[in-house]
C-alpha cells in the first residue's frame, strides 16, 4: 500500500480516466502495482477504466473476486516460486500476498491476474539492482533567501552506489522528497500566515488554504533523470545534489533515489509526453506492457538519506524542526 501511494503522485488514475484506452466502450482492467528491490512483495490494485466524461474513482470502479498471483521466474521463463495475492476486507479492489516474500533484484516477475469476467491480465518486470547509500554531505543547511539574490547555501548530497544494469542503457532515477514533520499536530489547512513558516517559497505561492492541505504537498517527485546528470566518482558511486525546487517544506525530509525498470521508464516518459501536448489530437498514447489491460506493473530499487532544511532569517518559533 505504501508504494501505491508513493507513485500515486506520478497521476496514474487521472491518466487512466484520460488516456485513449478510456475512451473505448468496452471497459479495460487496469492495474496499478510496484515491486520495490530487497523489499516485502506489495499490494496490486485492480480497478476498470471509466469513460471521458465519467469521475474516475478507485473505489467505484474497483475488480473484485479476481484471482492473482505474482510469479517469480527463472532463467529459462519458468516459474521458480508463486506468491498468491488475496483481497482486503478494507477495500475493494486491493489484493495483498497471503505469505510474505521478499522481491529479488535483478529477477524477472510475473502478474497474472484473472477477473470474474474478461480474459486472464498479465504483465512482467525485471526488478533493477539494488542501490546503496553510500554517504550524505550537507545534512544540515538553510534554503537560500529569496530576498537575497546573493544567497547560496550548500545543497544536500546523497551518494550512491548503484548495482550493475542489465539494461541496455544507463540508469534513470527519480528524486523523491517526503516530509517528515508531524503534520497531524498542525491544522490541515492552515492560514497563510502559518502555511508560511513550514512550505519553500515556490510552494506558498501554489498553496490556497481553501482548497489544499499540507498533506497533499507532502511528497514530491522529480521526472526521470538519467544518471549522467549526477556526477560520477571514480569509486564507481553517483552523486546526487537535491534541488531546491524539490524540497517543499522546511524541517527533516527524507530524500530517495530510485532506479526505475524499463516498465516504469516507459510509463513515465510517455505520461511526460502527453502533459507536454498542446492540442487534442497530439496527445501520444502511454507505452504500457499490460497484456488484456492497461495501468502500470513495475519495479525500482532506492537508497535514501535524511537532511534538515532551515529556514532563511530562522527565529525559534518559525516551525517545528522535528518529525
Amino acid at each position: 500500500m505504501r508504494r501505491l501511494l508513493l507513485f500515486a503522485i506520478f497521476g496514474l488514475a487521472a491518466l487512466i480516466g484520460c488516456d485513449t484506452a478510456a475512451l473505448e466502450t468496452e471497459s479495460q482492467v487496469v492495474v496499478e502495482a510496484y515491486l520495490e528491490a530487497g523489499a516485502p512483495m506489495d499490494s496490486v490494485r485492480l480497478t476498470r477504466t471509466a469513460r471521458a466524461s465519467a469521475e474516475y474513482t478507485p473505489e467505484r470502479t474497483a475488480v473484485q473476486g479476481a484471482d492473482v498471483q505474482v510469479q517469480r521466474l527463472n532463467d529459462s521463463g519458468g516459474v521458480a516460486a508463486t506468491v498468491p495475492y488475496t483481497e482486503t476486507d478494507s477495500t475493494d479492489g486491493l489484493y495483498i500476498p497471503e505469505t510474505p516474500a521478499t522481491v529479488k533484484s535483478q529477477a524477472t516477475y510475473r502478474l497474472q491476474a484473472t477477473p470474474p469476467e474478461g480474459p486472464v491480465v498479465a504483465a512482467e518486470t525485471t526488478v533493477p539492482a539494488p542501490v546503496e547509500a553510500v554517504r550524505t554531505q550537507n545534512d544540515t543547511t538553510t534554503y537560500p533567501d529569496p530576498d537575497d539574490e546573493n544567497s547560496d547555501p550548500p545543497q544536500f548530497e546523497l551518494t550512491v552506489r548503484p548495482g550493475p544494469s542489465a539494461l541496455e542503457r544507463q540508469n534513470v532515477y527519480v528524486l523523491t522528497s517526503r516530509s517528515l514533520l508531524d503534520l497531524q499536530s498542525i491544522p490541515a489547512s492552515p492560514p497563510d500566515s502559518v502555511a508560511g513558516r513550514l512550505l519553500t517559497p515556490f510552494y506558498l505561492e501554489q498553496y490556497d488554504a481553501d482548497s489544499d492541505t499540507l498533506a497533499s504537498f507532502r511528497v514530491n517527485s522529480s521526472g526521470l533523470l538519467n544518471e549522467a546528470n549526477f556526477t560520477s566518482n571514480d569509486d564507481g558511486t553517483v552523486s546526487i545534489t537535491l534541488p531546491w525546487l524539490a524540497v517543499a517544506f522546511y524541517g527533516p525530509n527524507q530524500i530517495r533515489a530510485s532506479v526505475v525498470d524499463d516498465n516504469l521508464y516507459d510509463f513515465l516518459r510517455t505520461q511526460s509526453a502527453q502533459q507536454m501536448s498542446l492540442a487534442p489530437g497530439e496527445i501520444p498514447n502511454v507505452d504500457e506492457d499490460i497484456e488484456n489491460g492497461t495501468g502500470i506493473f513495475g519495479s525500482f530499487a532506492e537508497a535514501s538519506g535524511k537532511v534538515l532544511i532551515r529556514p532563511p532569517n530562522l527565529t525559534g518559533d518559525d516551525i517545528p524542526l522535528r518529525p
